[in-house]
């Protein structure tokens, strides 16, 4: 059975950069998340890394893919995560773990509702 991306759930962020305050980190601990998206002739994806002040962490980097996004929940105000390649659209919540897939004909109607964020 194939998902259903609920495009009245997300707005997308017209930024390449953004923070997650309070995210919880290794044991207990709470950081700053910085996500941003690299872009390269590669193609683009998602870099992030925790920011603990007087503390230095790597930078964690995902797959490069076609295309990333940046999406803003309306309800929560929480990001998730976007990107495409060649088998559809991947959907990320803020620490990239677990991804929900669309494909096909549901890939299309996502390729269609960004379209509508065009300037």
């Amino acid at each position: 059975m194939f998902n259903h991306f609920e495009t009245g759930r997300f707005d997308l962020v017209k930024a390449d950069r953004v923070q997650i305050d309070n995210q919880r980190f290794g044991r207990d601990r709470q950081c700053v998340r910085e996500i941003w998206i690299e872009r390269s002739e590669k193609g683009e994806r998602f870099l992030s890394r925790p920011i603990v002040q007087g503390e230095n962490y790597a930078v964690r980097t995902e797959i490069y893919t076609t295309k990333c996004y940046i999406l803003r929940e309306k309800k929560t105000d929480r990001y998730w995560f976007l990107d495409v390649n060649d088998c559809g659209f991947w959907l990320h919540n803020e620490t990239f773990s677990g991804a929900k897939t669309f494909s096909g004909e549901e890939s299309t109607r996502i390729e269609k509702w960004l379209v509508g964020f065009a300037i």
